[in-house]
């Protein structure tokens, strides 16, 4: 039973953290081109940081590194934002994460996090995922 209440629990991070994924690609692509869509609000960052947030806590080490590819891209796509809250959680997990995957890819997040402006050729434009993010950034610098 236990097996199955972190299968649903990690679902629902994971879905959460594809809604938040695809908030912050529509509101960036929009505000790029000068246009709103009425039919979607707005990007609420604070929501989305509290989500993201929480996938990184989850004890779910794919949750995990699900979620710091999107804060990654995040932070790339809106360098101006506090993210004070998931800086301090990147710590963290870099150096007592789960599993040497996350530490690392949790270090790597904090590059990105301490200068993201030098790290925006590393998005393709239209980006809304942070899936393989990560690992790009590793290779092209």
């Amino acid at each position: 039973m236990k097996a199955h209440k972190a299968l649903v629990a990690g679902l629902m991070f994971a879905a959460t953290t594809a809604l938040n994924a695809q908030d912050i690609a529509h509101y960036s692509t929009n505000v790029q081109k000068g246009e709103m869509d009425v039919r979607r609000p707005t990007l609420n960052f604070q929501r989305a940081q509290s989500n993201y947030l929480r996938c990184l806590n989850s004890e779910t080490p794919g949750v995990v590194e699900a979620a710091l590819g999107h804060v990654t891209l995040m932070r790339i796509k809106y360098p101006q934002k506090d993210m004070n809250d998931i800086r301090m959680k990147l710590y963290d997990l870099a150096s007592e994460g789960a599993t040497a995957s996350i530490r690392q890819k949790a270090f790597t997040a904090m590059q990105v996090f301490a200068n993201p402006t030098i790290y925006r050729g590393v998005i393709s434009e239209g980006q809304t995922s942070g899936d393989g993010l990560l690992e790009t950034v590793v290779a092209q610098y």
